[in-house]
């Protein structure tokens, strides 16, 4: 698999599962079994973890704003995006939208498929954005 098809596929994976919740398309992105920062993952356990994430955001976008690739993996830029309408067990829903942004490397198995998945992403400048005391107290 080449770059560019590599790198066409990622970008649908951010159109197609978080911008649109479509997590179908998670069984022909990742590998049946796949690390997500070295935990080990089925798509369907990390579609229930999608859900879960826009039913608290249910507008959520995830825009791809820089794409680079090398042999070893597609890295990606993305901004988020979303106004917080489900509650957290520690937050209830708060009606605020939030921008956030992170980092995603993507490799790739001799099938095509992703089998592991790095993302780092600020997620105490999340919840910041939503009143959430974090931190020391």
């Amino acid at each position: 698999m080449g770059d560019d098809e590599r790198q066409q596929r990622v970008l649908q994976y951010w159109s197609e599962a978080w911008s649109r919740g479509r997590v179908e398309v998670l069984d022909q992105f990742y590998a049946a079994s796949f690390r997500e920062n070295d935990e080990e993952l089925t798509p369907a356990a990390f579609g229930v973890h999608l859900l879960s994430w826009r039913e608290r955001f249910p507008d959520f976008t995830a825009e791809v704003v820089r794409v680079w690739c090398t042999p070893e993996a597609v890295v990606t830029r993305v901004v988020y995006t979303g106004t917080h309408r489900g509650d957290f067990s520690f937050l209830p829903a708060t009606g605020r939208p939030v921008r956030s942004s992170g980092l995603d490397v993507f490799e790739f198995d001799e099938d095509g498929k992703v089998c592991q998945h790095w993302h780092e992403t600020d997620h105490w400048e999340l919840f910041e954005q939503l009143g959430a005391k974090v931190g020391p107290s």
